[in-house]
């Protein structure tokens, strides 16, 4: 997501590397995967890129009359593009930076081979002061299969921010990302309060004639769920909820699969991505999903719950506003409801989310029995908070009535070049092929 920069001066501590999942096997390499390549040079015990990555020759330097290069970035740069990527909060009443240490690259591989990740460095007098991410894969738009590239992490560092750096790069930038990734259309999301992201990138400058078209296709908000209160008591429950088991993953994907394509950007999760998913996001597996049948025993409705903690994490920066009041209250009343208290400030918050959201008849009485059951099951584990997507139309949002929760506006963008054919495409109805988890 391209998120409010608000640079931190103070360099954010490293965590120790996370243990495996319990009971899972170690990782095993994919074809061109470079963590896969024990046998490969390394730096400080770090692989380097594939042959194909050091191969690439996309030098931008379009820029370099603000003193600015772009090119590939390196896996021999994790710490320093780790160490960037944190010094910029997301701003808000709850202001956060997000902390990738020690492998920047992790949350990149659970989803997407070296040959899927465009990711880019910006450099200003020898060193790295901003990075951007292109992650290429196919999506379902209309019944077709489009190359499509999710636009991610862009951040800059004081050295590049204010001048003409962004206008001269972006357009050199996204052909460069075309000709590494076949992408044929883009996708971004860009938080409506990030007013120099909305300056910067989406809107038009006649300077800049060439700059890619952002074209604004659904409005939500991350909402958060604050684990507080008891679970709800609800008088009618008209579906049962169980937790998944390896015997139900077959069905699950058929479920998930047949929802998503009638959804813009909607993922091909049956060609290996849905047993990739199983097999390498940790802390994740057949138990993280919750299934709703109806009376009938008819699948209604899925999610699962996942700790991204071990490929990304939230520090706290500061609570402003609302969500000052909120954790006053909260942390009066949390010894008494048995919930967690926040965090103070510069401590790590600790939340789940609510993926593969599943619920194709809009009913919200199906969301609320999915929530109840994972709430009930995450509240008391140290958790703070449950993220989901939510539009801001939402049927589904009857749903969180009875829940304290919090929201931050975001804008999902198809972005293309002014010329492209999909820059006048209506891309059809339905929330889009979108898991907040891996943005």
């Amino acid at each position: 997501m391209t998120e409010p920069t608000t640079p931190e001066r103070t360099r954010p501590r490293t965590h120790a590397d996370p243990a495996p999942r319990e009971g899972s096997p170690a990782r095993e390499g994919r074809p061109g995967d470079a963590h896969a390549r024990t046998d490969a040079p390394t730096d400080a015990g770090r692989p380097m890129a594939p042959p194909s990555e050091q191969a690439i020759p996309l030098v931008n330097r379009a820029a370099e009359s603000e003193g600015v290069l772009a090119r590939p970035a390196r896996r021999l740069e994790t710490e320093r593009l780790a160490d960037l990527f944190a010094a910029v909060s997301m701003d808000g009443d709850l202001r956060l930076s997000v902390e990738r240490h020690p492998d920047y690259f992790a949350l990149y591989d659970l989803e997407h081979d070296p040959e899927e990740q465009h990711v880019r460095a910006f450099e200003k007098d020898g060193e790295v002061e901003g990075v951007a991410a292109f992650l290429a894969r196919d999506a379902l738009l209309g019944g077709e299969r489009v190359r499509t590239a999710y636009m991610s992490d862009l951040r800059f560092s004081d050295a590049l921010r204010g001048g003409k750096v962004l206008g001269k790069v972006f357009a050199p930038e996204m052909r460069l990302a075309r000709e590494a990734t076949g992408a044929e259309l883009f996708y971004t999301v860009v938080f409506d309060g990030n007013g120099a992201a909305q300056k910067a990138l989406v809107k038009r400058d006649p300077r800049w004639p060439d700059k890619p078209l952002y074209r604004p296709l659904r409005r939500f908000d991350i909402t958060s769920v604050l684990l507080a209160h008891p679970p709800l008591p609800r008088l009618r429950r008209p579906y049962r909820v169980t937790r998944a088991r390896a015997e139900d993953m077959d069905e699950v994907l058929a479920f998930l699969q047949r929802d998503q394509r009638g959804r813009p950007f909607g993922y091909v999760l049956d060609e290996g991505r849905f047993e990739r998913r199983l097999r390498d996001w940790p802390r994740f597996g057949a138990e993280s999903f919750y299934l709703a049948r109806d009376g009938q025993g008819r699948l209604a409705g899925v999610t699962a719950t996942w700790d991204a903690f071990d490929v990304k994490r939230y520090r706290v920066r500061a609570y402003r506003g609302a969500m000052k009041r909120i954790r006053r209250a909260w942390d009066l009343a949390a010894p008494l409801l048995g919930g967690t208290k926040l965090p103070a400030p510069g401590e790590l918050l600790r939340y789940a989310y609510l993926t593969h959201l599943c619920v194709p008849s809009e009913d919200p009485a199906v969301l609320a029995a999915l929530l109840d059951a994972a709430y009930a099951d995450l509240r008391g584990t140290g958790l703070c908070f449950l993220m989901l997507y939510l539009e801001r139309e939402d049927p589904l949002r009857a749903a969180l009535r009875g829940y304290l929760t919090s929201a931050m506006p975001a804008t999902f963008y198809v972005v293309c070049a002014p010329d492209s054919r999909f820059a006048e495409v209506d891309l059809g109805a339905g929330r889009p092929g979108f898991e907040m988890a891996l943005a």
